[in-house]
């Protein structure tokens, strides 16, 4: 970087911000319903008693069914775990790296919490876990793009051996 530009900082990409807003949406979608289930656990009989008379199909109210089985506070700590993962987005938003480890950490809690713990109608399938899996790697790789690009190591450079040859002619008067 730049010494004279103090408040130079690397670009972010433009798909690092896709991917984030794309994160913003999921992440926020899932926790809001996550949330709201959290504490809503009480009337989902009264639901399903009206979906049953609404005549929807057997595989839905199966469905239902399994979600009931579900203690509400499960569905707290997925609403926590997709906090973090919005928490994460945002520092990468700001090409912190902490934003990635954090981002990841949520994506194995929640892998963890569905597929481990709770299971039944939650369980992640293969393609959810391997678009889960996709996107932690991008993001890595728009990370190191935006965060180690060539233009701020040259730069750093060239102000290293800058400052070395000014030492050198200080010390030759």
């Amino acid at each position: 970087m730049n010494p004279f530009k103090e408040n130079e900082r690397p670009q972010r990409s433009r798909w690092l911000l896709i991917l984030a807003i794309l994160t913003f949406i999921g992440s926020g979608f899932s926790f809001l319903t996550y949330f709201t289930l959290s504490f809503s656990a009480s009337y989902m009989p009264i639901a399903l008693e009206t979906y049953k008379s609404m005549g929807m199909p057997q595989e839905v109210i199966g469905q239902i069914e399994q979600m009931l089985e579900v203690p509400s506070w499960q569905y707290l700590l997925l609403s926590l775990c997709y906090a973090l993962a919005i928490i994460g987005a945002a520092l990468m938003l700001k090409l912190n790296k902490v934003g990635f480890h954090l981002y990841t950490i949520a994506q194995i809690a929640l892998f963890v919490m569905c597929n481990l713990v709770i299971k039944g109608a939650l369980t992640m399938n293969g393609f959810a876990i391997f678009t889960t899996v996709l996107i932690i790697i991008l993001y890595g790789m728009l990370l190191k793009d935006s965060l180690f690009n060539k233009n701020n190591d040259n730069n750093y450079t060239e102000y290293e051996d800058t400052t070395e040859n000014q030492e050198e002619d200080d010390d030759d008067e």
